[in-house]
């Protein structure tokens, strides 16, 4: 066989593995990356209902930073929240969740048991609040993320 027959064959393996690859690999990948829960973390969801609607979520796209918040579920007397943090113009390096958050009802006002860190300028994570019980009526505050003072997210 030529050298250019075999480079040619060679060649045609590569692209073909490739086009697979891209359609397999690459999909289940991608998938993954924009969060979309485990099989087991929804099937546990199933098995404890919860009143908490994955189609409630909260948005505040004023100023030069987005926050999306949407509840996600109770469980273990914890209230877990999904937050995504956005800007094209601010470094949010600086600012720290579990201090500039809170989760107030009933009177009470409590910062998050855990947060996750900002870098750069396109976050997501869980935000995690030591409730005691599931809630119903309840506010979700950010203070000091650029350009509002104050975020307010209200459920229901």
């Amino acid at each position: 066989m030529k050298i250019e027959n075999i480079v040619l064959v060679g060649l045609l393996v590569l692209v073909v593995g490739g086009l697979i690859y891209s359609l397999t690999g690459f999909g289940f990948l991608k998938a993954n990356n924009i969060g979309i829960k485990s099989a087991s973390k929804v099937e546990s969801r199933v098995e404890q209902p919860s009143q908490l609607q994955s189609n409630s979520e909260k948005k505040s796209s004023e100023g030069s930073v987005t926050i999306d918040i949407t509840p996600s579920e109770f469980k273990d007397g914890k209230m877990y929240f999904d937050i995504g943090v956005n800007t094209h113009s601010v470094t949010l390096t600086d600012y720290d969740l579990v201090q500039l958050t809170t989760l107030e009802f009933e009177g009470k006002s409590i910062k998050p048991i855990s947060a996750p860190k900002l870098t750069g300028h396109h976050n997501s994570g869980t935000l995690v609040f030591e409730t005691g019980k599931e809630l119903k009526n309840f506010k979700i505050k950010v203070k000091g993320i650029p350009d509002i003072e104050e975020r307010v997210f209200e459920w229901p």
